[in-house]
């Protein structure tokens, strides 16, 4: 994998200072600079997505070079002045390191880096991360002080940047109401570093929905880019060597028993989905095939089964068996199950408080094959290398620390 720099910022405040800036009549001078770092998205072999705000409006520019030093950097000058830059920075070679810089709004950001995607058919080796729920969960911290305070999303971060991947896969719930833009500048705050130097192909969650009551998602959506050559961030796919990884949208559906019609036999999406399999299957080029979603098939603890996805899954996955794994979120934990032979993934554990196992008054049971099942804090690295898929879960201390344990390893 590619090398990788630690990227420290720190942030004085000034507090000590403002009485006597009162005292003399002034008033502390309008912030400048970054309110949102530099964070990638939709990487692809040619091209690699940014976004980043300023307090104020301003071009901005992105300084591109393959010498860490950045000598010989390209400089990409955005067109429009504005406070939020979405850029697509193209013209660029496959499976290749680059460093880079952002000068906007009177600050220089610190040198990133990241490696574009290998070419399609590609199999070299080649590495991801899975991780979901980083939200805060105050809805029940404030109710069951057990859980502690919301302060395990930063570990997590700095414990995955540690295994270098290529890029992340976010399997929803990134935070807590996908319309409040002061949840969504903490969760860029609390991954800047990881973000800087990994990008991320996230889904919705249901918290994306206005906090998973709504049906409105505008207010993310102009944080994030998805990959080159998709339509839209809802659901999209992304073709990285010999692997195509297909996101999905499992709405604002949180109970089982609750309305997943956005994704069910017949609808747009789901028609979508099979044709995106279908392809695949028939693509000497794509061994491996992935599916991300947010909602989870099966669950042995909370929610439990969700048979409305499991049957919008089911005649996808029957379609070949170059599906290797479903990965799933939704719940706040780790959970390894297997169904008809597929490996159902579910790393619930970014940050937002764990649950108990099982939740009193919810399904405490399921249908697949239980493998695994800890109630930590969770991510998963998948290792893929031609033909062969290796996946390792880790657990995270957390209160602080990002220390972190092996918690499973398998084969797929």
């Amino acid at each position: 994998m590619k090398s990788r720099m630690t990227v420290i910022a720190l942030v004085i405040a000034a507090f000590a200072f403002l009485p006597a800036l009162a005292l003399a009549g002034g008033d502390p001078p309008p912030p400048t600079g970054f309110k949102v770092y530099p964070n990638l998205q939709g990487v692809a072999q040619n091209s690699i997505g940014m976004m980043w705000q300023t307090h104020n409006a301003d071009k901005g520019k992105v300084k591109i070079a393959a010498n860490s030093n950045m000598s010989g950097a390209v400089t990409y000058t955005m067109s429009v002045s504005q406070t939020r830059q979405k850029a697509t920075i193209s013209g660029l070679a496959a499976n290749t390191v680059y460093y880079y810089q952002v000068v906007a709004d009177g600050e220089t950001s610190p040198k990133g880096s990241f490696v574009t995607s290998l070419p399609k058919g590609s199999r070299l080796p080649f590495r991801f991360i899975v991780y979901g729920d980083s939200r805060d969960s105050s809805w029940y911290e404030d109710i069951v002080s057990k859980y502690g305070d919301n302060d395990d999303h930063l570990p997590v971060c700095i414990s995955m940047n540690n295994y270098a991947p290529d890029f992340l896969v976010h399997a929803g719930d990134l935070v807590r109401d996908g319309n409040d833009t002061d949840l969504i500048y903490n969760f860029f705050d609390v991954e800047k570093e990881l973000l800087a130097n990994n990008p991320v192909l996230p889904a919705y969650g249901n918290h994306e929905f206005s906090g998973g009551n709504g049906t409105g998602n505008t207010t993310l959506d102009s944080f994030l880019l998805p990959p080159p050559g998709s339509p839209n961030f809802a659901y999209y796919s992304m073709v990285y060597g010999n692997v195509k990884i297909i996101v999905l949208n499992t709405g604002e559906g949180v109970f089982a028993s609750d309305n997943f019609d956005i994704i069910k036999q017949g609808s747009t999406q789901w028609n979508w989905l099979y044709s995106q399999v279908a392809s695949a299957a028939a693509d000497a080029d794509i061994d491996h095939i992935f599916i991300t979603l947010h909602a989870p098939p099966f669950s042995c603890a909370n929610f439990g089964d969700n048979t409305q996805v499991q049957n919008a899954l089911n005649p996808v996955l029957a379609l070949t068996g170059k599906v290797k794994a479903v990965f799933m979120g939704h719940e706040h934990d780790y959970q390894h199950l297997k169904k008809n032979g597929m490996n159902y993934i579910l790393s619930g554990g970014a940050g937002s408080s764990m649950m108990d196992y099982p939740w009193v008054g919810d399904q405490d049971d399921t249908s697949a094959q239980l493998i695994k099942y800890a109630e930590v804090l969770n991510y998963l690295i998948v290792d893929v290398s031609g033909s062969s898929i290796h996946c390792e879960a880790r657990s995270v201390q957390g209160n602080g620390s990002s220390t972190s344990a092996l918690l499973e390893s398998f084969n797929l």
